[in-house]
């Protein structure tokens, strides 16, 4: 991407997303919005963190099985 594209890109997106918060913050109408999406938006948050934690106990449970296949291969076989 050119660097004139790219930067116009990002003054738009800018714009967007500042326009968006303004609206947000600054009515009453984006107020109730907002009030309507955080019980949602927790929601989605705590989801989120149980899904990071399932995933960490799912990768360290990886490892130590990789761990354990390594040990095997390695052992000299049993006379």
């Amino acid at each position: 991407m050119r660097d004139r594209t790219a930067v116009l890109l990002g003054l738009t997106a800018g714009a967007i997303v500042g326009g968006v918060a303004g609206w947000l913050y600054l009515t009453e109408d984006g107020r109730r919005l907002r009030e309507r999406l955080e019980p949602q938006i927790d929601q989605i948050a705590e989801r989120a963190g149980a899904l990071r934690a399932s995933a960490l106990r799912a990768q360290r449970a990886a490892a130590e099985s990789w761990r354990s296949v390594q040990e095997v291969a390695v052992r000299p076989p049993a006379r």
